[in-house]
Parts: C-alpha cells; sequence; structure tokens
C-alpha cells in the first residue's frame, strides 16, 4: 500500500509543481551598449484563450520558438509568452521596441493590455513595422504576452515579426528615428522616379488633347501613370507605410493595366492595328489582373505559384514586343527601332522580380541577389525602380523628337487646309448670281475648315441652272473634289441636267480616286418650267412639301448609271428649297436626329434660318441650304 501510494505520488508530482512554475525569465539586468535582444526564447501555443495572458500562468509545457522564425507566422491565432528579469538599479526609463505586423497583434505586460497595437481587419494589415512600448511601472520581472493573429495565408509568406528589443528609452527613440530615416532614404528614390512617371503620363495625355487623334499619346499617358501609380504604391507597401491589401488590389491591378497599356501604346507608335493574338492575350492578361489577387488574398494561390503565373503571364510581353519592333524596323519602320531597347527595361525587370520572389518563397538560393535593392551613392533603388527610369528618359528622347516631327506635319497640314479653304470659300461664292425672276438664297457651314457640300449657279441660254452635291469623305480629299466638280460646272455650258450629271459622273469616273457624289441639278426657265435630274441628293421642297422626281445612282458609281428629268412647273411665289444631308442629319446630345419632319416644317424658311436651327440642334456634316423663290418678270415690274 505504501509503494502504491509512493508510486501516485511521483506521477503526478511534476503536475503539482507545474501549477506554482512558468517558463525562466530572461535576464536583462546587464543591458548590453545597444539594446537586450528579446527576439529568441519565446513560449508559444497555438489557439486563443485570454487566461493566456496572466502573469502567473504556466507556460512551462509551451514550446519554445524564436518570434522571428516562418513557423511563428503561419496563419491563424498563436499566443506568444516571456518573462524579462529588468534592471532594478537604473534610472534610465526602459521601452520596448517592437518590428512586427502592425493589425496582427496586441500586446500584454503583466496581464494588462497596452493601448495601442490591436487585430484589425487583413485590409489595414501591414507588413513589419516597429513600435515602441515604454515600461511605465518597471518591476523586477516584467511578463510580456504577444496575441497574435494571422488572418490570411499570403501574411506567411514572411515573418510576423523581425524583432523583439528591451532598451533605454533614448536608445529606443534613437533606434526608430534611424529606421524611419531608413525606411523614408529607401522609399524616396522609388517616390521620387514613380512621381516623374505620374507627371510625365499626365504630360503624355496632354499631347494626346493637343494632337487629338494620336492615339499613341493616349495609351503612353495611360502606360506611364499606371507604372508610377503602381510602383509608388508598391514601394509605400514594401516600405510598410499602407497595409499589404494595396499591393494586392491596387499595386497589382495597375501593374497589369500598364502592360496591357504598353501593348497598345507600341502598335499605335508603329502605325499597326493590334492583331488578334495579341487581343486574346490582353484579356488573358486583364483576367489575371482582376482573378489572381482575389485568388491569393482567399487562400486558393499561393504567393510562391502566383508569382510563377505572373511571371509566365508577362513573358510574352517581355519577350515579343521587342521583336516585333525589331521587325517593323526592318520593314522600314525607322521610328519602331527607337522603342527597342526601352520597352525591354519595364516587362524583364518586372519579370526578374517575380523569378526572386518565387526564390524566396520555396527557399531556393539566389533570391537576395534578385530582390534586394542596387545601391547608388547612400540611395538604395530597387532594380525595377532603375529599369523605369531608364525608360522614361528614353521614351523622353523618343517621343520628343516624333512630337517635333508630327508637329511639323500638323502645321503643313493646316496652312494648306487653311489654303483650301480660302480658295473653297471664293470658288462657291463666286458662283452666285442673280436673275430678275428669281430670288435665291445660299448658306454654306462646313463641319470642318473645308467640307465636302458644293452648289454652283449659272445662266446658260435663257434658263438658270441650279446644282447642289455632296461629296463623299471629309477634309482635304473632299475639298479637292469639290474643286474638281466646281471647275468642271464652270466649263459646261449647257443646262439640261440629265447631261450636267452625266458629264459630272464622266469625270468622278476618270479620277478613279474611290470617291463618289450625290447631286441635284435643276434648270428654271423664265416661265417658272423647272427640269430636274437626280444623283442619289435629297428631293426638293415646294412650299413646304417634298417635290417627288426620279432618282439615279450617286456619281462616280458606274458609267452605266442613267439619269433621267422630272418637269415641275412652279406657280407665283412658290419657294423651292434644296439642301444637303448635312440638315436632316444633324444629331443632339440624345442621339435623336433633327430627320425629315423637321427639315419639312422649316423649309419654306430662309436658307439663313434652316441652317441656324440644323447647326444649333447639333451639326454633324456639312450644312448646305439653298433658298429659290420665283416670280414673273411681269409680276416683278408691276
Amino acid at each position: 500500500m505504501h509503494r502504491l501510494a509512493a508510486m501516485l505520488l511521483a506521477l503526478f508530482a511534476p503536475f503539482a509543481a507545474g501549477a506554482q512554475r512558468r517558463a525562466p525569465a530572461l535576464d536583462a539586468r546587464q543591458l548590453p551598449p545597444g539594446a537586450f535582444d528579446l527576439t529568441q526564447s519565446w513560449c508559444v501555443h497555438e489557439g486563443d484563450n485570454s487566461a493566456w495572458a496572466d502573469p502567473d500562468f504556466d507556460d512551462s509545457v509551451w514550446a519554445t520558438e524564436s518570434l522571428d522564425s516562418r513557423s511563428a507566422s503561419a496563419q491563424g491565432w498563436r499566443w506568444f509568452r516571456v518573462s524579462v528579469r529588468l534592471p532594478q538599479e537604473s534610472t534610465i526609463p526602459l521601452s520596448l521596441l517592437i518590428d512586427g505586423r502592425d493589425g496582427a497583434y496586441e500586446l500584454f505586460m503583466d496581464g494588462q493590455r497596452v493601448p495601442g497595437p490591436s487585430l484589425r481587419s487583413p485590409l489595414l494589415v501591414t507588413d513589419p513595422r516597429d513600435r515602441s512600448f515604454p515600461f511605465t511601472r518597471p518591476a523586477a520581472v516584467v511578463h510580456l504576452a504577444l496575441r497574435v493573429h494571422i488572418a490570411k495565408r499570403l501574411f506567411d509568406r514572411a515573418a510576423a515579426f523581425h524583432s523583439v528589443a528591451l532598451a533605454p528609452a533614448p536608445v529606443v527613440a534613437a533606434k526608430q528615428r534611424a529606421d524611419n530615416d531608413a525606411r523614408l532614404m529607401s522609399s524616396l528614390p522609388s517616390l521620387g522616379i514613380n512621381l516623374a512617371l505620374l507627371l510625365a503620363g499626365i504630360g503624355a495625355l496632354g499631347l494626346y488633347f493637343a494632337q487629338k487623334g494620336r492615339g499613341e499619346y493616349l495609351w503612353l499617358g495611360v502606360f506611364l501613370a499606371a507604372l508610377g501609380g503602381g510602383a509608388a504604391a508598391f514601394g509605400l507597401y514594401y516600405s510598410s507605410v499602407v497595409p499589404v491589401s494595396i499591393n494586392w488590389f491596387l499595386a497589382i491591378p495597375v501593374n497589369y493595366t500598364s502592360t496591357i497599356a504598353l501593348i497598345e501604346f507600341i502598335f499605335r507608335f508603329a502605325g499597326r492595328r493590334v492583331s488578334r493574338p495579341w487581343r486574346i492575350y490582353e484579356s488573358l492578361f486583364l483576367l489575371a489582373a482582376v482573378a489572381c489577387p482575389w485568388l491569393v488574398w482567399f487562400g486558393i494561390l499561393g504567393c510562391g505559384p502566383y508569382n510563377v503565373i505572373e511571371a509566365l503571364v508577362i513573358a510574352p510581353a517581355s519577350l515579343l514586343l521587342p521583336v516585333l519592333l525589331f521587325r517593323w524596323y526592318m520593314a522600314g519602320n525607322r521610328e519602331a527601332g527607337w522603342l527597342i531597347l526601352p520597352t525591354l527595361f519595364p516587362t524583364t525587370t518586372l519579370a526578374f522580380w517575380d523569378i526572386g520572389v518565387v526564390k524566396q518563397y520555396f527557399g531556393l538560393p539566389g533570391a537576395d541577389r534578385l530582390l534586394r535593392p542596387r545601391m547608388i551613392g547612400p540611395l538604395a533603388i530597387q532594380s525595377f525602380d532603375l529599369a523605369d527610369a531608364v525608360f522614361l528618359l528614353a521614351i523622353g528622347v523618343v517621343m520628343f523628337f516624333r512630337f517635333t516631327r508630327i508637329s511639323h506635319e500638323q502645321a503643313r497640314a493646316a496652312s494648306e487646309m487653311e489654303a483650301a479653304h480660302r480658295v473653297q470659300g471664293l470658288l462657291l461664292r463666286s458662283q452666285q448670281s442673280t436673275d430678275s425672276r428669281l430670288r435665291i438664297d445660299t448658306v454654306y457651314r462646313p463641319a470642318q475648315e473645308v467640307g465636302g457640300d458644293f452648289f454652283h449657279t449659272a445662266k446658260i441660254g435663257g434658263r438658270t441652272r441650279i446644282v447642289v452635291g455632296d461629296v463623299s469623305g471629309k477634309g482635304l480629299g473632299a475639298a479637292m473634289l469639290v474643286s474638281a466638280l466646281i471647275g468642271a460646272l464652270d466649263s459646261t455650258a449647257v443646262a439640261e441636267p440629265a447631261i450636267v450629271l452625266r458629264t459630272l459622273n464622266d469625270l468622278l469616273l476618270l479620277r478613279q480616286q474611290g470617291g463618289f457624289a450625290t447631286c441635284l441639278c435643276a434648270a428654271i426657265a423664265t416661265d417658272g418650267l423647272v427640269n430636274f435630274a437626280n444623283a442619289g441628293h435629297l428631293a426638293p421642297y415646294r412650299n413646304g412639301e417634298e417635290l417627288p422626281i426620279d432618282n439615279g445612282l450617286p456619281l462616280g458609281i458606274t458609267p452605266e448609271a442613267h439619269y433621267s428629268e422630272t418637269i415641275h412647273q412652279l406657280s407665283l411665289g412658290d419657294i423651292l428649297t434644296l439642301l444637303s444631308d448635312g440638315v436632316v442629319e444633324a444629331r443632339n446630345s440624345t442621339g435623336e436626329l433633327f430627320g425629315f419632319d423637321r427639315t419639312r416644317d422649316l423649309s419654306t424658311q430662309s436658307a439663313d434660318t434652316i441652317a441656324r436651327a440644323a447647326q444649333a440642334f447639333g451639326q454633324e456634316d456639312d450644312i448646305t441650304v439653298l433658298t429659290l423663290t420665283f416670280a414673273p418678270a411681269e409680276v416683278l415690274h408691276a
């Protein structure tokens, strides 16, 4: 019986003694000159229990780990405890310096929660950064506890804590200032480069608005702004200034956007259309930009596999864009050659960064060589920031020469357009004519400097010939065609409308420039008899009603086109209105057309009234209106 009691006493003795024991305190009574390192030898236990903050809790059976170990940063709840024996003879106040993920831990001293560090949403957790905590009432032994929650698996890619140290308060304050200064110094080059990229992007967008239609400036602006904005967001996250979520939901999608913008810029710079394979590639790129961050955030995809995917997705842009530029250069596009080297920098360095992250994630050698910043004097610059700076300088030189060339070309084109505008105005004004039996009013309002509408009046063999037409196309080419048609009308002393249209049709066919024109020709006798021939133009209006006339094919379509004449008789006071489709097709801000009903209702008004109404509604094309009021000579002279 006594032997059994002795055996039971021996069996339960460790547990009875353990209720009064805790892990031995670390001895910091002899502080080193700098700080006492507390990163090692913390007791750790998985789970969450508020009792574990109690300084009298028995943690002797807990495992011991270093706070900066990867295993100590795994997803889930963990508590860390340590006891520290403090120096008593020192009169200098002491502080605790913790370099850990802000938002992922709470600190307890002697069982009391310390104000400041708190557990926050994963969206607000940062990478490790310094925080200091003074000892207000230091005892001989202080009992520290950390309540840690790693909410997302992506946070375990690096340690939740870098270090914990105990030191006199002035030393801790100095170390914090030094760390903040070092963080600032490491961030300044990146922020400076990225600010320059943002400003350059804004400048490129300004060039786009200054030279409308130059899509390369638009996409260059988007690329530079996205590149600078994404890299700045990454730099702030990497320096623990902003939460980790900024990297995943801002920096990464914006970086993907910058690559898509780079593709669009290069194709437009070279004057090429983006091919279907590249469109598919852009779509996959955009899908990765949207989907991958969420997959990583919710733990479906690990950080290492993600970086492998990113490197593979970026590889075609890194490798094939310079090859495309080289091919275009060899095909005669000399400007494409200017972009070969600059294009290599941003995408290639990002791919190398991804390789470094993958090596780091899987513990492979060589990661530090790819990830550590490059030192330029006292400044530390990441490789991708350096590549972006080189790209910015190179693209600045390229775009300066291109902008200069295009500005000269546009100035020359504007000069030519202005000359054409003056010539066209003279040609049209020179064809105004009056007749004692007719009152003719015309209004011509081109949508651009020069237009494709035309009108012509002439007195031939006792009849007044009136021609109104609309040439296909815009700009200088249409204006030149108008000049040719007016020149032909000047040299054609024929009043019969059908013959006039056939003559103009032959002229357009001989030019063989692919243009066509609609045209309405009328010959008005002194007694009001009118012969009409029409080549696809709008029918005229008489006294507010559409006048039925035969219609033919537009000019310049086929040599077999046939034009017949329709005869109508004008009466005293009749108003005849001829106009171009710029009136009917005027469109307001909601997309509504001016339409035939409004045109018919206004057709008895003056030419100026009709043109003003269509222009105010929303001019989209050239507007030409010609109104004719008929009265026999005996009435006019009565």
